[in-house]
């Protein structure tokens, strides 16, 4: 779907049109341009979704949008992208020092407090690599997340809201990734990811708090990821970068990434990831900035395009300095999703639920699909309401709440956990604590 100006590319932005709030008249003069006969059909109904959009004060979230506007995906199904490339996060384990870098292994630091109260020692070296290896892994989740629906002249549209309660299981390839509707007010999916031979597990939740700002939704992601090393007993929090989606009054909507993501470890190693936005007039979409650090020390940067090539390099004064590829997203593709047959699902598994709305999106049959869209929620008000008759207290079945707990009380993964939001120094919503699979790999120690 192509609104205004109907071009394949994204549309040039000035200052005064971002900061600028549309009105209703604004809307009504929005083109049909390049719409066909079914687009056509609901392009009425969509502008008086976009007339309430702009006018709204609250989390867009809660809106309900028109089956024309729709992806096909549920927004549970994001969390899938944290695999979409498995050979990275196996890597992870398997991060060696490069050769040539021997001297440098022999440097040794005791870390503090914070960073070890076992007081172990860390080789600078060996730690770096991981944390490089991770950094690799990061940046492959951003194109799936962020680019891979805003492709062959398609547009970013919006995910179903997730029910409560949803699921979502699937392989690929050498991880399982299962994933939960953990709350819905506020709208919280959980996440999980493992390789159990490679020792490497995430959990994760996230939710949106989104806003009309100008012609853009500005979007402030809520949650955090917690990756987990079971070979080398480490733990690194993530942070989530801000989303700005653009386009959509003036051509077609599409993310671009903004603020900054900060990984940090339980061994004293951090990386810094800057975003950079695209400048007014000229340049290019999807730049970034890093620094990797392994005790205090700064041992990489990097830089290029999340959503093309980014590279990496050691610190040097040399502006001409070797640069080394550090992850390309167009040329690795995204790993399939191997899910059971949907005839085998139960009936709170996403394509279960949305299957035949998804359908109809196929075939852009927009009637059918707002038709089926609105059997679900009904569905779903008729639960709540027997829900609230037998005063009964909804519990996901798969993932529960872990508080960030400081001393004995917590466990060791909590109190890790506290550690580590005390110093990840992050301006975004990290929550008072982490939602975790029951069946999470540090629990099966």
């Amino acid at each position: 779907m192509v609104l205004g100006f109907g071009s394949s590319n994204k549309v040039s932005r000035s200052k005064s049109s971002d900061e600028d709030t549309p009105n209703s008249s604004d809307v009504d003069k929005l083109s049909m341009k390049n719409l066909d006969t079914a687009e056509k059909g609901q392009f009425k109904e969509f502008k008086e979704f976009l007339k309430v959009v702009i006018s709204f004060t609250g989390d867009l979230s809660s809106l309900t949008c028109p089956a024309f506007f729709l992806n096909g995906l549920s927004l549970l199904e994001y969390g899938t992208y944290w695999g979409d490339h498995p050979s990275t996060f196996t890597a992870i384990n398997d991060a060696k020092i490069p050769e040539g870098n021997v001297a440098h292994d022999l440097t040794i630091f005791e870390q503090d407090d914070f960073q070890n109260k076992h007081a172990k020692m860390y080789r600078i070296s060996h730690s770096s690599e991981r944390l490089l290896a991770i950094s690799r892994w990061f940046i492959s989740t951003l194109y799936g997340s962020y680019a891979s629906r805003c492709t062959d002249g398609k547009y970013e549209k919006k995910p179903y809201n997730p029910i409560l309660g949803e699921q979502f299981h699937c392989d690929m390839g050498n991880a399982k990734c299962v994933c939960e509707q953990v709350c819905h007010h506020p709208p919280i999916s959980a996440f999980y990811l493992e390789d159990e031979k490679a020792g490497v597990s995430l959990n994760g939740h996230s939710g949106q708090k989104s806003k009309f700002k100008g012609t853009s939704i500005k979007v402030e992601q809520v949650g955090r990821a917690v990756l987990y090393l079971k070979n080398f007993d480490e733990q690194y929090m993530i942070d989530f970068p801000d989303l700005l989606i653009r386009g959509v009054l003036t051509g077609g909507a599409y993310i671009e990434l903004g603020g900054s993501c900060t990984i940090i470890g339980s061994n004293g190693t951090k990386a810094v990831i800057e975003f950079v936005p695209k400048p007014w007039f000229g340049g290019e979409y999807n730049h970034i900035k890093g620094s990797l650090y392994a005790g205090g020390k700064l041992c990489y940067n990097l830089s290029g395009r999340w959503s093309h090539q980014s590279f990496f390099s050691k610190p040097s004064n040399d502006a001409n300095a070797k640069k080394e590829l550090l992850f390309d997203a167009e040329a690795e593709a995204m790993a399939d999703r191997v899910t059971v047959p949907v005839e085998e699902q139960g009936e709170l598994e996403t394509h279960k639920i949305w299957g035949p709305v998804t359908e109809a999106l196929k075939e852009k049959n927009y009637k059918i699909a707002n038709a089926e869209k609105t059997k679900i929620e009904d569905w779903q008000r008729g639960v709540r309401k027997e829900r609230e008759e037998k005063k009964e207290v909804w519990e996901p079945k798969l993932f529960v709440f872990e508080k960030d707990i400081d001393g004995p009380k917590g466990s060791e993964y909590q109190t890790k956990n506290a550690d580590l939001k005390k110093n990840i120094d992050s301006k975004h919503h990290l929550d008072a604590g982490a939602w975790t699979y029951n069946k999470s790999l540090h629990l099966r120690q």
